[in-house]
Protein backbone atom coordinates (compact mmCIF):
# COMPACT_ATOMS: atom_id res chain seq x y z
CA UNK A 1 0.00 0.00 0.00
CA UNK A 2 1.56 3.35 -1.38
CA UNK A 3 -1.04 6.04 -0.15
CA UNK A 4 -4.75 6.39 1.78
CA UNK A 5 -7.00 9.79 0.93
CA UNK A 6 -10.12 10.35 2.98
CA UNK A 7 -12.32 12.78 2.19
CA UNK A 8 -15.22 12.86 4.66
CA UNK A 9 -18.38 15.23 3.96
CA UNK A 10 -21.69 15.21 6.88
CA UNK A 11 -23.09 11.67 6.99
CA UNK A 12 -20.18 9.63 4.58
CA UNK A 13 -16.78 8.86 4.43
CA UNK A 14 -15.04 8.01 0.72
CA UNK A 15 -11.14 6.46 1.73
CA UNK A 16 -9.17 5.83 -1.85
CA UNK A 17 -6.64 3.44 -0.90
CA UNK A 18 -3.81 3.60 -3.62
CA UNK A 19 -1.76 0.15 -3.92
CA UNK A 20 1.70 -0.76 -5.46
CA UNK A 21 1.56 -1.40 -9.41
CA UNK A 22 2.15 -5.34 -9.23
CA UNK A 23 0.15 -5.90 -6.27
CA UNK A 24 -2.61 -8.48 -6.94
CA UNK A 25 -5.54 -6.25 -6.49
CA UNK A 26 -8.04 -9.41 -6.24
CA UNK A 27 -6.14 -10.79 -3.17
CA UNK A 28 -5.44 -6.87 -1.84
CA UNK A 29 -9.21 -6.74 -2.15
CA UNK A 30 -10.20 -9.63 0.10
CA UNK A 31 -7.50 -8.54 2.79
CA UNK A 32 -9.06 -5.30 3.01
CA UNK A 33 -12.92 -6.56 3.19
CA UNK A 34 -11.83 -8.86 5.94
CA UNK A 35 -10.03 -6.35 7.91
CA UNK A 36 -12.54 -3.77 8.05
CA UNK A 37 -14.91 -6.68 8.68
CA UNK A 38 -13.27 -6.93 11.78
CA UNK A 39 -13.02 -3.30 12.34
CA UNK A 40 -16.90 -2.43 12.21
CA UNK A 41 -17.34 -3.85 15.52
CA UNK A 42 -15.70 -0.48 16.62
CA UNK A 43 -17.75 2.01 14.59
CA UNK A 44 -20.36 4.12 15.73
CA UNK A 45 -23.71 2.73 16.16
CA UNK A 46 -25.92 3.36 13.27
CA UNK A 47 -23.37 3.21 10.61
CA UNK A 48 -23.97 1.43 8.00
CA UNK A 49 -21.66 -1.77 6.49
CA UNK A 50 -19.10 -0.30 4.50
CA UNK A 51 -18.51 -1.16 1.22
CA UNK A 52 -14.99 -2.05 -0.74
CA UNK A 53 -15.25 -1.52 -4.64
CA UNK A 54 -12.32 -1.05 -7.48
CA UNK A 55 -11.29 2.71 -8.25
CA UNK A 56 -12.88 4.23 -10.86
CA UNK A 57 -11.48 7.76 -12.01
CA UNK A 58 -14.37 10.36 -11.87
CA UNK A 59 -13.98 11.22 -15.50
CA UNK A 60 -14.49 7.81 -16.51
CA UNK A 61 -17.62 7.35 -14.15
CA UNK A 62 -19.05 10.21 -15.43
CA UNK A 63 -18.99 9.61 -18.94
CA UNK A 64 -19.89 6.01 -18.92
CA UNK A 65 -21.06 5.14 -15.13
CA UNK A 66 -19.80 2.60 -13.28
CA UNK A 67 -22.06 -0.04 -13.73
CA UNK A 68 -22.49 -2.10 -16.91
CA UNK A 69 -26.45 -2.86 -16.96
CA UNK A 70 -29.30 -1.40 -14.36
CA UNK A 71 -32.49 -3.07 -14.56
CA UNK A 72 -35.70 -2.07 -12.48
CA UNK A 73 -37.91 -4.84 -11.29
CA UNK A 74 -41.76 -3.69 -10.58
CA UNK A 75 -44.79 -5.57 -9.94
CA UNK A 76 -48.03 -5.78 -7.96
CA UNK A 77 -46.10 -6.65 -4.61
CA UNK A 78 -44.86 -4.20 -1.67
CA UNK A 79 -41.38 -3.28 -2.21
CA UNK A 80 -40.23 -5.72 0.37
CA UNK A 81 -41.01 -8.69 -1.55
CA UNK A 82 -38.95 -7.73 -4.55
CA UNK A 83 -35.91 -6.29 -2.62
CA UNK A 84 -36.39 -9.89 -0.96
CA UNK A 85 -36.78 -11.71 -4.79
CA UNK A 86 -33.79 -9.84 -5.93
CA UNK A 87 -31.31 -10.54 -2.78
CA UNK A 88 -32.29 -13.98 -2.59
CA UNK A 89 -33.01 -14.86 -6.42
CA UNK A 90 -31.22 -12.70 -9.00
CA UNK A 91 -28.09 -10.91 -6.80
CA UNK A 92 -26.52 -14.42 -5.91
CA UNK A 93 -27.37 -15.60 -9.48
CA UNK A 94 -25.54 -12.82 -11.19
CA UNK A 95 -22.84 -12.66 -8.74
CA UNK A 96 -21.32 -16.30 -9.90
CA UNK A 97 -20.52 -14.66 -13.20
CA UNK A 98 -17.16 -14.39 -14.37
CA UNK A 99 -16.23 -10.84 -14.97
CA UNK A 100 -19.36 -9.73 -12.24
CA UNK A 101 -17.97 -7.84 -9.35
CA UNK A 102 -20.50 -6.71 -7.08
CA UNK A 103 -25.12 -6.09 -7.32
CA UNK A 104 -25.98 -3.73 -5.80
CA UNK A 105 -30.11 -3.14 -4.71
CA UNK A 106 -31.74 0.09 -4.51
CA UNK A 107 -35.31 0.70 -3.27
CA UNK A 108 -37.16 -1.20 -0.66
CA UNK A 109 -36.00 -1.76 2.83
CA UNK A 110 -33.41 -3.71 4.45
CA UNK A 111 -34.20 -6.17 7.04
CA UNK A 112 -33.95 -5.12 10.65
CA UNK A 113 -34.23 -7.09 13.65
CA UNK A 114 -34.97 -4.74 15.99
CA UNK A 115 -34.48 -4.79 20.14
CA UNK A 116 -36.59 -3.15 22.92
CA UNK A 117 -35.49 -3.71 26.11
CA UNK A 118 -37.24 -3.91 29.06
CA UNK A 119 -36.42 -1.31 31.98
CA UNK A 120 -37.96 -2.73 34.99
CA UNK A 121 -36.25 -5.74 34.34
CA UNK A 122 -33.07 -4.67 33.33
CA UNK A 123 -32.65 -2.64 36.76
CA UNK A 124 -33.96 -5.57 38.18
CA UNK A 125 -30.97 -7.95 37.29
CA UNK A 126 -28.71 -5.13 37.57
CA UNK A 127 -27.39 -4.81 33.66
CA UNK A 128 -27.29 -1.93 31.92
CA UNK A 129 -28.00 -1.59 28.07
CA UNK A 130 -23.93 -1.33 27.26
CA UNK A 131 -23.86 -4.76 28.73
CA UNK A 132 -26.55 -5.85 26.40
CA UNK A 133 -25.44 -4.15 23.20
CA UNK A 134 -21.58 -6.53 23.88
CA UNK A 135 -23.15 -9.51 24.14
CA UNK A 136 -25.56 -8.61 20.82
CA UNK A 137 -22.60 -7.76 19.05
CA UNK A 138 -20.38 -10.82 20.17
CA UNK A 139 -23.03 -12.92 17.90
CA UNK A 140 -21.32 -11.18 14.93
CA UNK A 141 -17.88 -12.76 14.34
CA UNK A 142 -15.92 -12.31 11.99
CA UNK A 143 -12.03 -13.42 12.53
CA UNK A 144 -9.15 -14.24 10.08
CA UNK A 145 -8.01 -17.87 10.87
CA UNK A 146 -4.89 -17.53 8.46
CA UNK A 147 -3.77 -18.57 5.46
CA UNK A 148 -3.32 -20.91 2.81
CA UNK A 149 -0.64 -21.28 -0.03
CA UNK A 150 -1.03 -23.57 -3.07
CA UNK A 151 1.55 -22.19 -5.55
CA UNK A 152 0.97 -18.97 -6.54
CA UNK A 153 -2.45 -18.64 -5.12
CA UNK A 154 -2.81 -17.60 -1.53
CA UNK A 155 -6.43 -17.95 0.42
CA UNK A 156 -7.40 -16.07 3.16
CA UNK A 157 -9.34 -18.36 5.64
CA UNK A 158 -12.00 -16.26 7.91
CA UNK A 159 -14.61 -17.56 10.57
CA UNK A 160 -17.85 -16.20 10.27
CA UNK A 161 -20.72 -16.63 12.56
CA UNK A 162 -23.56 -14.09 12.19
CA UNK A 163 -27.15 -14.19 14.46
CA UNK A 164 -29.88 -14.39 10.85
CA UNK A 165 -33.15 -14.94 12.99
CA UNK A 166 -35.17 -13.65 16.21
CA UNK A 167 -34.38 -17.45 17.59
CA UNK A 168 -30.37 -16.44 17.76
CA UNK A 169 -30.56 -12.63 19.21
CA UNK A 170 -33.41 -14.01 21.94
CA UNK A 171 -31.20 -17.09 22.75
CA UNK A 172 -27.84 -14.88 23.16
CA UNK A 173 -26.49 -15.12 26.65
CA UNK A 174 -26.59 -12.10 28.24
CA UNK A 175 -25.08 -12.83 31.78
CA UNK A 176 -25.24 -15.24 34.65
CA UNK A 177 -26.25 -14.48 37.92
CA UNK A 178 -25.13 -17.77 40.06
CA UNK A 179 -26.41 -20.92 38.05
CA UNK A 180 -29.09 -18.76 36.38
CA UNK A 181 -28.60 -17.98 32.81
CA UNK A 182 -30.07 -14.40 31.60
CA UNK A 183 -30.96 -14.48 27.91
CA UNK A 184 -31.93 -11.83 25.45
CA UNK A 185 -35.80 -12.96 25.77
CA UNK A 186 -35.44 -12.45 29.40
CA UNK A 187 -34.61 -8.86 29.21
CA UNK A 188 -35.89 -7.71 26.16
CA UNK A 189 -38.64 -7.81 23.09
CA UNK A 190 -37.48 -9.00 19.51
CA UNK A 191 -38.82 -8.41 16.30
CA UNK A 192 -37.84 -9.13 12.85
CA UNK A 193 -39.09 -6.19 10.88
CA UNK A 194 -37.63 -3.63 8.16
CA UNK A 195 -35.71 -0.62 8.34
CA UNK A 196 -37.53 3.14 7.78
CA UNK A 197 -38.36 3.85 4.34
CA UNK A 198 -35.93 6.66 2.81
CA UNK A 199 -36.88 6.21 -0.82
CA UNK A 200 -40.04 5.24 -2.76
CA UNK A 201 -39.86 4.04 -6.23
CA UNK A 202 -42.94 3.30 -8.88
CA UNK A 203 -43.23 2.69 -12.22
CA UNK A 204 -47.15 2.66 -13.06
CA UNK A 205 -48.07 3.29 -9.90
CA UNK A 206 -46.41 -0.02 -9.04
CA UNK A 207 -43.45 -0.11 -6.48
CA UNK A 208 -40.00 -0.92 -8.07
CA UNK A 209 -36.44 -2.10 -7.01
CA UNK A 210 -33.69 -1.23 -9.18
CA UNK A 211 -30.01 -2.72 -9.33
CA UNK A 212 -27.04 -2.33 -10.61
CA UNK A 213 -24.26 -4.94 -12.48
CA UNK A 214 -20.77 -3.75 -11.90
CA UNK A 215 -18.11 -5.51 -13.51
CA UNK A 216 -14.39 -6.62 -12.24
CA UNK A 217 -11.24 -4.33 -12.72
CA UNK A 218 -9.97 -5.34 -15.87
CA UNK A 219 -13.51 -6.84 -17.24
CA UNK A 220 -14.66 -6.87 -20.65
CA UNK A 221 -17.61 -4.83 -21.12
CA UNK A 222 -19.59 -6.38 -23.48
CA UNK A 223 -18.90 -10.17 -22.40
CA UNK A 224 -19.60 -9.07 -19.24
CA UNK A 225 -23.00 -7.41 -19.88
CA UNK A 226 -23.65 -10.71 -22.41
CA UNK A 227 -22.93 -13.07 -20.01
CA UNK A 228 -25.66 -11.23 -17.61
CA UNK A 229 -28.73 -10.35 -19.98
CA UNK A 230 -28.21 -14.60 -21.19
CA UNK A 231 -28.46 -15.43 -17.42
CA UNK A 232 -31.09 -12.65 -16.54
CA UNK A 233 -32.98 -14.56 -19.67
CA UNK A 234 -33.09 -17.62 -17.72
CA UNK A 235 -34.61 -15.93 -14.60
CA UNK A 236 -37.33 -14.61 -15.44
CA UNK A 237 -39.16 -17.84 -15.12
CA UNK A 238 -38.36 -17.35 -11.51
CA UNK A 239 -39.59 -14.15 -11.51
CA UNK A 240 -43.04 -13.45 -8.94
CA UNK A 241 -46.28 -14.15 -11.38
CA UNK A 242 -46.89 -10.11 -11.98
CA UNK A 243 -43.37 -9.26 -11.82
CA UNK A 244 -40.94 -8.08 -14.99
CA UNK A 245 -37.90 -6.50 -15.50
CA UNK A 246 -37.16 -3.79 -17.65
CA UNK A 247 -33.38 -2.97 -18.66
CA UNK A 248 -32.77 0.68 -17.80
CA UNK A 249 -29.19 1.06 -18.96
CA UNK A 250 -26.38 -1.25 -20.87
CA UNK A 251 -23.33 0.42 -20.70
CA UNK A 252 -21.83 -2.04 -23.54
CA UNK A 253 -24.25 -0.74 -25.77
CA UNK A 254 -22.66 2.57 -25.37
CA UNK A 255 -19.17 0.61 -26.15
CA UNK A 256 -20.16 -0.98 -28.66
CA UNK A 257 -21.51 2.04 -30.64
CA UNK A 258 -18.08 3.69 -30.04
CA UNK A 259 -16.23 0.66 -31.53
CA UNK A 260 -18.39 0.67 -34.79
CA UNK A 261 -18.04 4.08 -34.86
CA UNK A 262 -13.82 3.69 -34.29
CA UNK A 263 -13.67 0.90 -36.66
CA UNK A 264 -15.65 3.08 -39.53
CA UNK A 265 -13.02 5.67 -38.73
CA UNK A 266 -10.27 3.49 -38.91
CA UNK A 267 -11.47 2.11 -42.25
CA UNK A 268 -12.34 5.59 -44.05
CA UNK A 269 -8.98 6.73 -43.06
CA UNK A 270 -6.81 3.22 -44.49
CA UNK A 271 -8.60 4.31 -47.86
CA UNK A 272 -7.80 7.82 -47.40
CA UNK A 273 -3.86 6.83 -46.29
CA UNK A 274 -4.22 4.61 -49.67
CA UNK A 275 -5.24 6.77 -52.43
CA UNK A 276 -2.80 9.88 -51.09
CA UNK A 277 -0.08 6.70 -51.65
CA UNK A 278 -1.59 6.24 -54.71
CA UNK A 279 -1.90 9.62 -56.01
CA UNK A 280 1.65 10.92 -54.75
CA UNK A 281 3.72 7.24 -55.57
CA UNK A 282 1.15 7.01 -58.84
CA UNK A 283 1.99 3.14 -59.23
CA UNK A 284 -0.55 0.79 -57.47
CA UNK A 285 2.54 -1.78 -56.60
CA UNK A 286 4.18 0.96 -54.43
CA UNK A 287 1.22 2.15 -52.95
CA UNK A 288 0.43 -1.63 -51.74
CA UNK A 289 3.73 -2.02 -50.34
CA UNK A 290 3.61 1.10 -48.31
CA UNK A 291 0.32 0.37 -47.28
CA UNK A 292 0.75 -2.98 -46.18
CA UNK A 293 3.39 -2.13 -43.73
CA UNK A 294 0.21 0.05 -41.96
CA UNK A 295 -1.12 -4.04 -41.80
CA UNK A 296 1.89 -5.71 -40.39
CA UNK A 297 3.02 -2.62 -37.75
CA UNK A 298 -0.03 -2.82 -36.46
CA UNK A 299 -0.45 -6.77 -35.99
CA UNK A 300 2.95 -6.50 -34.29
CA UNK A 301 2.04 -3.90 -32.33
CA UNK A 302 -1.20 -5.97 -31.41
CA UNK A 303 1.47 -8.61 -30.36
CA UNK A 304 3.16 -6.11 -27.93
CA UNK A 305 -0.16 -4.88 -26.73
CA UNK A 306 -1.14 -8.55 -25.63
CA UNK A 307 2.45 -9.98 -23.72
CA UNK A 308 2.58 -6.36 -22.37
CA UNK A 309 -0.41 -7.06 -20.06
CA UNK A 310 -2.27 -4.19 -21.90
CA UNK A 311 -6.34 -4.91 -23.07
CA UNK A 312 -8.04 -3.28 -26.37
CA UNK A 313 -9.86 -0.33 -25.20
CA UNK A 314 -10.83 3.33 -26.50
CA UNK A 315 -7.28 4.56 -25.90
CA UNK A 316 -5.21 1.68 -27.11
CA UNK A 317 -7.03 1.71 -30.26
CA UNK A 318 -6.32 5.50 -30.28
CA UNK A 319 -3.09 5.19 -30.11
CA UNK A 320 -3.03 2.73 -33.25
CA UNK A 321 -5.39 4.99 -35.28
CA UNK A 322 -2.55 8.12 -34.45
CA UNK A 323 0.00 5.89 -35.15
CA UNK A 324 -1.14 5.07 -39.29
CA UNK A 325 0.48 8.26 -40.81
CA UNK A 326 3.21 7.72 -38.59
CA UNK A 327 4.00 4.20 -40.00
CA UNK A 328 3.96 5.57 -43.56
CA UNK A 329 6.69 7.55 -43.51
CA UNK A 330 10.05 5.55 -42.54
CA UNK A 331 9.11 2.85 -45.09
CA UNK A 332 7.84 5.68 -47.76
CA UNK A 333 12.00 6.86 -47.06
CA UNK A 334 13.48 3.51 -47.21
CA UNK A 335 11.06 2.48 -50.07
CA UNK A 336 12.54 6.14 -52.14
CA UNK A 337 16.22 5.35 -51.52
CA UNK A 338 16.36 1.87 -52.83
CA UNK A 339 14.35 3.08 -55.64
CA UNK A 340 17.02 5.98 -56.23
CA UNK A 341 19.86 3.47 -55.78
CA UNK A 342 18.40 1.14 -58.84
CA UNK A 343 17.99 3.62 -60.69
CA UNK A 344 21.33 5.07 -60.65
CA UNK A 345 22.95 1.61 -62.18
CA UNK A 346 22.74 -0.98 -58.73
CA UNK A 347 21.06 -4.34 -59.32
CA UNK A 348 17.94 -4.44 -57.23
CA UNK A 349 19.68 -6.99 -54.29
CA UNK A 350 22.50 -4.30 -53.61
CA UNK A 351 19.86 -1.21 -54.12
CA UNK A 352 17.81 -2.40 -51.41
CA UNK A 353 20.84 -3.54 -48.78
CA UNK A 354 22.87 -0.12 -49.31
CA UNK A 355 19.61 2.02 -49.69
CA UNK A 356 18.24 0.82 -46.54
CA UNK A 357 21.36 1.05 -45.14
CA UNK A 358 21.85 4.44 -46.06
CA UNK A 359 18.81 5.84 -44.30
CA UNK A 360 18.92 3.97 -41.04
CA UNK A 361 20.33 6.92 -39.14
CA UNK A 362 18.21 9.39 -39.85
CA UNK A 363 15.10 7.38 -39.88
CA UNK A 364 16.08 6.02 -36.40
CA UNK A 365 16.63 9.77 -35.28
CA UNK A 366 13.37 11.08 -36.85
CA UNK A 367 11.13 8.31 -35.13
CA UNK A 368 13.21 9.35 -31.64
CA UNK A 369 12.33 12.89 -31.59
CA UNK A 370 8.25 11.59 -32.12
CA UNK A 371 8.94 9.32 -29.26
CA UNK A 372 10.21 11.46 -26.64
CA UNK A 373 7.62 13.97 -26.78
CA UNK A 374 5.56 10.34 -25.23
CA UNK A 375 7.63 10.19 -22.80
CA UNK A 376 6.72 12.75 -20.04
CA UNK A 377 3.37 10.91 -20.25
CA UNK A 378 4.89 7.93 -18.54
CA UNK A 379 5.88 10.21 -15.47
CA UNK A 380 2.32 11.36 -15.23
CA UNK A 381 0.30 11.55 -11.71
CA UNK A 382 -3.14 10.95 -10.28
CA UNK A 383 -6.21 10.07 -12.78
CA UNK A 384 -3.56 11.35 -15.78
CA UNK A 385 -1.66 8.14 -15.86
CA UNK A 386 -4.98 6.05 -16.40
CA UNK A 387 -5.61 8.43 -19.38
CA UNK A 388 -2.39 8.87 -21.29
CA UNK A 389 0.03 6.52 -20.17
CA UNK A 390 -1.68 3.67 -22.41
CA UNK A 391 -2.12 6.19 -25.31
CA UNK A 392 1.91 7.06 -25.29
CA UNK A 393 2.38 3.20 -24.93
CA UNK A 394 0.73 2.07 -28.00
CA UNK A 395 2.54 4.80 -29.74
CA UNK A 396 5.40 3.94 -28.95
CA UNK A 397 4.95 0.28 -29.83
CA UNK A 398 3.61 1.15 -32.68
CA UNK A 399 6.52 3.48 -34.04
CA UNK A 400 9.00 0.74 -32.86
CA UNK A 401 7.16 -1.74 -35.57
CA UNK A 402 6.99 0.43 -38.08
CA UNK A 403 11.04 0.67 -37.70
CA UNK A 404 11.02 -2.97 -37.90
CA UNK A 405 9.07 -3.08 -41.52
CA UNK A 406 10.27 -0.24 -42.84
CA UNK A 407 13.88 -2.26 -42.35
CA UNK A 408 12.68 -5.88 -43.08
CA UNK A 409 9.77 -6.30 -45.44
CA UNK A 410 10.46 -3.06 -47.47
CA UNK A 411 13.90 -3.98 -48.27
CA UNK A 412 12.87 -7.47 -48.96
CA UNK A 413 9.94 -6.85 -51.44
CA UNK A 414 11.16 -3.52 -53.12
CA UNK A 415 14.72 -6.07 -54.11
CA UNK A 416 11.66 -8.67 -55.81
CA UNK A 417 9.88 -6.11 -57.24
CA UNK A 418 12.33 -3.61 -58.84
CA UNK A 419 13.38 -6.98 -61.21
CA UNK A 420 9.91 -6.90 -63.04
CA UNK A 421 9.72 -3.08 -62.64
CA UNK A 422 10.72 -2.74 -66.47
CA UNK A 423 13.89 -0.71 -68.32
CA UNK A 424 15.69 1.75 -65.74
CA UNK A 425 14.81 5.55 -66.00
CA UNK A 426 16.59 8.44 -64.41
CA UNK A 427 13.33 9.50 -61.86
CA UNK A 428 13.15 12.99 -59.34
CA UNK A 429 12.53 10.15 -56.79
CA UNK A 430 9.55 7.90 -56.39
CA UNK A 431 7.51 10.96 -56.05
CA UNK A 432 8.39 12.56 -59.22
CA UNK A 433 7.82 11.99 -62.69
CA UNK A 434 10.64 10.41 -64.90
CA UNK A 435 12.56 10.98 -67.85
CA UNK A 436 14.44 8.98 -70.62
CA UNK A 437 18.07 8.18 -69.67
CA UNK A 438 20.71 9.70 -72.37
CA UNK A 439 18.30 13.02 -72.55
CA UNK A 440 20.63 15.57 -74.51
CA UNK A 441 22.51 18.31 -72.62
CA UNK A 442 20.51 21.50 -72.81
CA UNK A 443 17.00 19.82 -72.09
CA UNK A 444 16.88 20.20 -68.49
CA UNK A 445 14.53 23.19 -68.46
CA UNK A 446 12.43 20.64 -70.94
CA UNK A 447 12.34 18.06 -68.68
CA UNK A 448 11.81 20.29 -65.43
CA UNK A 449 8.66 21.01 -67.27
CA UNK A 450 7.37 17.40 -66.79
CA UNK A 451 8.23 17.40 -63.31
CA UNK A 452 4.61 17.55 -61.29
CA UNK A 453 3.70 20.80 -60.05
CA UNK A 454 4.34 20.38 -56.27
CA UNK A 455 7.76 19.17 -57.32
CA UNK A 456 8.39 22.45 -58.95
CA UNK A 457 6.84 24.34 -56.32
CA UNK A 458 8.66 22.65 -53.48
CA UNK A 459 12.36 23.59 -55.70
CA UNK A 460 11.59 27.30 -56.03
CA UNK A 461 10.84 27.64 -52.32
CA UNK A 462 13.91 25.62 -51.06
CA UNK A 463 15.75 28.25 -54.19
CA UNK A 464 14.07 31.02 -52.52
CA UNK A 465 15.20 29.62 -48.81
CA UNK A 466 18.64 28.85 -49.82
CA UNK A 467 19.06 32.23 -51.28
CA UNK A 468 17.30 34.68 -48.75
CA UNK A 469 17.72 32.54 -45.45
CA UNK A 470 17.21 35.44 -43.00
CA UNK A 471 13.62 35.95 -44.79
CA UNK A 472 13.01 32.10 -44.00
CA UNK A 473 13.80 32.96 -40.64
CA UNK A 474 11.96 36.12 -40.12
CA UNK A 475 9.12 34.36 -41.41
CA UNK A 476 9.26 31.36 -38.37
CA UNK A 477 9.98 34.07 -36.08
CA UNK A 478 6.95 35.99 -36.57
CA UNK A 479 4.75 33.42 -37.00
CA UNK A 480 5.71 31.59 -33.60
CA UNK A 481 5.13 35.30 -32.19
CA UNK A 482 1.96 35.64 -33.47
CA UNK A 483 0.75 32.63 -32.73
CA UNK A 484 2.15 32.94 -29.29
CA UNK A 485 -0.18 36.08 -29.25
CA UNK A 486 -3.52 34.70 -30.68
CA UNK A 487 -3.49 31.92 -27.55
CA UNK A 488 -2.43 34.23 -24.96
CA UNK A 489 -5.20 36.58 -25.75
CA UNK A 490 -8.09 33.83 -26.58
CA UNK A 491 -7.69 30.86 -24.77
CA UNK A 492 -8.69 30.71 -21.34
CA UNK A 493 -6.95 29.47 -18.50
CA UNK A 494 -7.63 27.75 -15.22
CA UNK A 495 -10.25 25.25 -16.85
CA UNK A 496 -10.89 22.66 -18.75
CA UNK A 497 -11.97 23.08 -22.69
CA UNK A 498 -15.37 21.93 -22.76
CA UNK A 499 -16.72 22.14 -19.29
CA UNK A 500 -18.61 25.32 -18.08
CA UNK A 501 -19.68 23.45 -15.03
CA UNK A 502 -22.77 21.62 -16.44
CA UNK A 503 -24.17 24.89 -17.90
CA UNK A 504 -25.10 22.78 -21.24
CA UNK A 505 -27.38 20.52 -19.26
CA UNK A 506 -30.81 19.89 -20.20
CA UNK A 507 -32.24 18.68 -16.79
CA UNK A 508 -33.53 20.09 -13.00
CA UNK A 509 -32.44 18.42 -10.21
CA UNK A 510 -33.94 18.81 -7.01
CA UNK A 511 -32.43 17.36 -3.89
CA UNK A 512 -34.45 17.59 -0.75
CA UNK A 513 -31.91 16.19 2.80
Amino acid sequence: MEKIVSESTEGSTEITVEFNRDTDMDFARLDLSERIARLEEELPQGVRPITVRPYVPRAFEDRAGSSVLTYTITGPYVLEALRAHVDDVIKPALEQLDGVGEVTVYGGRDRLLRIELDENQILALGLTPVEVRQSIQGLDLVREAGAIREGDRELTLTIQNRANSVEDIENAIVSTRGESIIRVADIAHVSDTYEEARQYNRINSSPAVSFDVRKETRANTVEVAEAVKERMARLESLNPFGARIIEVRDQSEYIRRQLTDLRYRALIAAVVVFVVLLLFLRSFRSAAMIFATIAFSVLISLNLIYFGGMTLNLLTLMGLAMGFGLIVDNSIVVLENVYRRWQGGEDSASAAEHGAKEVVLPIMAATATTLIVFVPFVYLQGELRVFYVPLAIVVGLTLIASLFVAFTFIPALSARLLNVAGPRRMAYGVLGAEVVVGEPPGSGQAGASTRPLYVRFYSRLVGITLRYPWVAVTIAVVSLGASYYVFDKNVNRGVIWGGGGGQQETYVSVNID
